[in-house]
């Protein structure tokens, strides 16, 4: 069985449009990742390890696929989050 690895390579942050469209003093950088993290999964439901659900769902499709051991882009397939704010971009990667 093959299994997804998961690594974020970046964690990118848009001061013009938080200021622009984000009323929040809090609200800053993805709180859950950091570039470098390293996330193994299996297929089945998002790992424990991987902690925002809404980024889940932004890439969960190829992670499957990956886990399953198809490798449909020759080598590592970029992708990132949906939050236009604080994208974050992580590589996956087919691992036996």
């Amino acid at each position: 069985m093959s299994k997804c690895r998961i690594t974020v390579l970046k964690c990118l942050f848009d001061e013009e449009l938080k200021a622009q469209y984000i009323n929040d003093d809090n609200y800053g950088p993805c709180p859950y990742f950091k570039p470098g993290d390293v996330i193994d999964y299996e297929g089945g439901e998002k790992p424990e390890a991987f902690g925002c659900r809404i980024g889940w769902k932004s890439i969960a499709d190829e992670a499957r696929h990956f886990a399953e051991g198809h490798n449909f882009m020759g080598g590592a397939h970029i992708v990132c989050c949906n939050d236009g704010v604080r994208p974050v971009i992580f590589k996956l990667e087919v691992v036996d």
